[in-house]
């Protein structure tokens, strides 16, 4: 009993899972009431954008260390805020790129998929074109002698 004990503290303490739910709507309400232990027995990290006022806080908690001039301390908090609001939109950026890239992969494996296919009928066009450029040929060197004729 005493092995099993031992595993129940080794995996109380080690064992940790991630649940991502969406906030919105009735479905995350339902789930909280039926299982407690979700608010209970977990920290809760909500992702969401932070507003200014938070931002200006934070950032002149952490900038009060530096005993800089008032002026100078507000000018530094309005460059930390622009910082997060650009790195903000420069991850939305990158994430849109990604996205962009994967449906161009996703376009080229499905065109070259339908050229391999196409493959053998371009090879019968080109065939039968390079045919008709000699039959052309053929033909009008015989249309230029009845015209000397």
């Amino acid at each position: 009993m005493t092995l099993f004990g031992y595993f129940n503290e080794r995996v109380r303490a080690n064992l940790h899972l991630v649940v991502a739910m969406s906030p919105i709507g009735d479905t995350f309400r339902t789930r909280l009431r039926m299982f407690p232990s979700l608010i209970n027995c977990c920290t809760i990290d909500w992702f969401t954008a932070w507003p200014d006022d938070a931002l200006e806080m934070v950032a002149t908690s952490l900038l009060q260390e530096t005993k800089l001039e008032a002026s100078l301390l507000a000018h530094c908090v309005t460059v930390c805020k622009y910082f997060h609001h650009s790195i903000d939109d420069l991850a939305h950026r990158y994430v849109t790129g990604l996205e962009k890239l994967k449906e161009a992969k996703l376009l080229i494996t499905e065109l070259q998929e339908e050229l391999k296919l196409l493959q053998p009928r371009l090879v019968e066009t080109s065939a039968n074109t390079e045919a008709l450029m000699i039959k052309i040929e053929q033909d009008t060197i015989q249309v230029e002698r009845k015209k000397e004729v």
